[in-house]
């Protein structure tokens, strides 16, 4: 009976107040007005900083866009940059590269200075840094691991459209998908192909990219001929057809060189067959119509001639 006693009284009594003084309403009002005091004490300091990254954030806006626009408009106009068709398609290719890198630079520029001003007015406030650093690594670490792919492919548009690899008409070859480009976004490249089909291919996805629409094209026709047949009158015959298709008005422009196509000789030995080559180097994208006139030119002034052009399987 003695020894339950003891152990009753020498058992410790819980204090109901030492927990909950911390979190006293005492607390909370004098942690407010101090926050408060502050607030109005540096009030007009940070106002003067919200004032001056909105304005900064402005300017630079400014700045970026005159800048891009200018730099488009000197890359749509440099030496062997030549896009098919009117000044229309120029004009929206232009657009949509400096629609996209001004968007680009302007949304890294105003984060980065809301992002200082921020932590300018929280130093201000005395507010201790170091645990929102935290919270933010770690909702940053959880958003990236989520959007990862949706982060590859902006990454990559970013890229793509900053070193100008096609643009608006262009006809490029993305590996899943060939055609001409629609569109050039900052995550999807839009896409249509020969059959009408559209294709939406992400810039993620995209590991190599042949552009038809840059500098030059080549149009290649091989003439095969019998094995018996003059040779040399033959590249007589086409040197000269050659230069009147070169001196065609309505066929001019689609050359790029100052000469006519050329006849390069005999190609090939193939079976019975003697196969010469004719090639023009051309506009972009008007090497096919370049190739199928003159393979009508070479069968007219063959048929004249009364040389006959030779199938493979006939030459078996």
């Amino acid at each position: 009976m003695s020894a339950a006693a003891a152990a009753s009284t020498s058992a410790p009594t819980p204090n109901p107040t030492s927990t909950a003084d911390e979190y006293t309403p005492q607390h909370v009002d004098s942690w407010v007005q101090t926050h408060t005091s502050l607030l109005i004490s540096h009030g007009t300091q940070i106002i003067g900083i919200a004032l001056a990254c909105f304005l900064l954030r402005k300017l630079v806006a400014r700045s970026i866009t005159r800048v891009v626009r200018h730099a488009a408009q000197v890359a749509e106009t440099r030496a062997g940059r030549l896009l098919q068709g009117s000044g229309l398609v120029a004009t929206e290719r232009s657009r949509q590269r400096t629609q996209a890198i001004g968007s680009v630079l302007r949304s890294v520029t105003s984060a980065v200075i809301f992002t200082v001003g921020l932590l300018m007015i929280i130093s201000v406030l005395e507010i201790p840094i170091a645990p929102l650093l935290a919270s933010v690594s770690v909702v940053g670490v959880a958003v990236g691991l989520g959007a990862k792919d949706v982060i590859t492919d902006f990454l990559a548009g970013i890229t793509m459209i900053f070193e100008d690899q096609y643009g608006v008409g262009d006809v490029v070859d993305v590996g899943l998908a060939k055609g001409t480009v629609l569109e050039v976004g900052l995550r999807v490249t839009k896409l249509r192909d020969a059959d009408g089909e559209i294709w939406y291919v992400r810039n993620g996805s995209i590991e190599r990219v042949g552009n038809q629409s840059q500098g030059w094209s080549r149009a290649v026709v091989d003439v095969p001929v019998h094995y018996g047949t003059d040779v040399g009158r033959v590249h007589e015959l086409l040197t000269v057809m050659s230069e009147e298709f070169y001196q065609d008005e309505k066929w001019r422009p689609s050359f790029l060189d100052e000469q006519p196509p050329q006849v390069m000789g005999i190609e090939n030995l193939d079976g019975g067959a003697v196969v010469i080559r004719v090639q023009a180097r051309t506009a972009p994208q008007k090497n096919a119509g370049i190739a199928r006139e003159l393979r009508r030119r070479i069968k007219s002034t063959l048929d004249e001639a009364g040389i006959e052009v030779v199938t493979f399987a006939a030459a078996a």
